[in-house]
């Protein structure tokens, strides 16, 4: 920690002299100066005990990072390093004071998602905001769906982001504009920000986003299927009932749009799951809770999420659920009808992906 108490004051680690009397501020036990040459002077519990804030165990980037901080995000007002908050029982490593109070978490160690959910829930519990930026560990780690769930939220300018700290660039890493495309491949653009004024005005590149390989992503479909790659195993099964092979999905079912990061192994096989079971029940009426029902399990069987962390997904399914629709509409699959859609006329489904490749292969000669 970098700041204690003594005489009943808040003393900063850097500026304080050594003595015996100190303590921490939340639990009130005896913490230890350490003030080293090589190190940045920090203060340490004698020993832990029961205090509900402690934050043991800092790396010198933990310690020296919520410095550079603190000073980074001055611009929004006056910073509170460590600033205790006794009604949730939590320490924001800077305290922004502002109309809307922003509470930056600079976080270096190991943290569940059950961790994060409770410190974000806390923090909003006091009307105040929180922002999460990464350490080393993390900066090292590859951008999937542990990072964005834990950590992901929507940034005005940014769309959906995770932030890192650099402490030797002193520097935001922006991952920005967060999505997946059809083929479930998470996408992002990269930043980086050296002070607020550039955070606050947003991202002022073009973004492009580049097409997906079809022919491609069956191809690697058939061979995860070949090596029963268990992920896969539960979607084949599915469609197996209906006498269908997963990468033999209609070309109407093909589509080039991006989704929020929340559907698993993507909106195509996606696509083909539901699209099986929408068919399924050719003769009736497909009313909007039946594609909606429909819509949310396969999502469940995909690997989706509806819910992460720090946003919400379902207006992602519902916008996915309403392209695809359209598009079965557009292609004269679906008709509409008072209550709904009727099946209009059944897409045709390749037995596997050499079958499909062999009609490909014949349409383009």
């Amino acid at each position: 920690m970098l700041i204690a108490l003594v005489d009943q004051k808040l003393v900063d680690a850097q500026d304080a002299a050594r003595r015996n009397d100190y303590c921490c501020p939340a639990c009130h036990e005896t913490v230890i100066l350490h003030h080293g040459t090589r190190v940045q002077p920090y203060f340490a519990h004698k020993s832990l005990g029961d205090c509900a804030v402690a934050t043991e165990g800092e790396t010198q980037q933990h310690v020296l990072g919520k410095r550079q901080l603190a000073e980074f995000f001055r611009g929004w007002g006056p910073v509170t390093l460590e600033k205790i908050l006794p009604k949730i029982q939590q320490r924001a490593d800077c305290w922004v004071a502002r109309d809307h109070p922003v509470a930056v978490e600079f976080q270096c160690s190991p943290i569940s998602s059950e961790q994060v959910a409770q410190r974000t829930a806390g923090y909003r519990q006091l009307g105040v905001y929180p922002c999460w930026l990464l350490g080393e560990r993390f900066a090292r780690q590859k951008i999937g769906w542990s990072l964005i769930d834990r950590f992901a939220s929507p940034l005005r300018g940014w769309g959906l982001c995770l932030l890192f700290w650099d402490v030797g660039r002193q520097q935001i890493r922006l991952i920005h504009h967060l999505y997946q495309d059809a083929t479930g491949t998470y996408g992002y653009w990269q930043s980086w920000v050296a002070s607020l004024a550039e955070l606050e005005v947003g991202n002022q590149r073009r973004l492009w986003i580049p097409p997906i390989n079809v022919r491609q992503f069956r191809h690697d479909l058939d061979q995860k299927l070949l090596r029963a790659t268990p992920a896969l195993r539960p979607l084949q099964e599915t469609l197996y009932l209906h006498g269908h092979h997963l990468a033999g999905f209609p070309t109407v079912f093909v589509t080039q749009r991006v989704t929020p990061p929340l559907f698993g192994q993507g909106l195509l096989v996606w696509r083909a799951v539901v699209g099986a079971w929408m068919f399924a029940l050719r003769g009736e009426v497909l009313t909007p809770a039946t594609v909606e029902r429909l819509a949310e399990q396969g999502l469940a069987l995909i690997g989706g999420h509806l819910q992460a962390g720090r946003f919400d997904g379902k207006e992602g399914l519902a916008r996915a659920q309403h392209d695809f629709v359209q598009d079965l509409v557009n292609g004269g699959y679906f008709v509409r009808v008072k209550t709904g859609w009727q099946i209009n006329a059944e897409p045709q489904w390749a037995a596997d992906y050499t079958a499909w490749l062999k009609n490909d292969e014949k349409k383009l000669g």
